[in-house]
C-alpha cells in the first residue's frame, strides 16, 4: 500500500534473478510508477513484469491508499538447474 501523498524514491534491486509482479488492484489518479526512463500510469487488474535492478520508484499524488500486490517470480531466463542451485543458496544464507 502506498499512503496518499507517499513517493518511493528512485532505487534499484540486488539481483537479476528474479522478476517482480505488480498487480494494481486499487489505483487511484495521479499515481504513478517508473522503471528506467519509462513511466506509466497504473491500470487496475493490468499485471506487469520488470527487473528490479533497474532503477525504479513509485509516487501516489492522490488523496487515497494504492494498492498493488506485488511478488517475485524467477527470471524466465533461468534453466530448471539454476534455480535450484540458487534456492540452495539462499537456503544456507540463513
Amino acid at each position: 500500500m502506498l499512503k496518499p501523498g507517499a513517493h518511493i524514491p528512485p532505487h534499484t534491486g540486488v539481483t537479476n534473478t528474479r522478476a517482480i509482479i505488480h498487480l494494481p488492484l486499487v489505483v487511484p489518479p495521479g499515481c504513478e510508477f517508473r522503471v528506467g526512463g519509462e513511466t506509466r500510469a497504473w491500470t487496475e487488474g493490468e499485471a506487469f513484469a520488470f527487473d528490479d535492478t533497474i532503477e525504479h520508484e513509485a509516487v501516489n499524488r492522490s488523496g487515497e491508499n494504492r494498492l498493488v500486490l506485488i511478488f517475485d517470480v524467477w527470471n524466465p531466463h533461468l534453466s530448471e538447474r539454476e534455480c535450484e542451485l540458487l534456492t540452495e543458496f539462499y537456503a544456507m544464507q540463513k
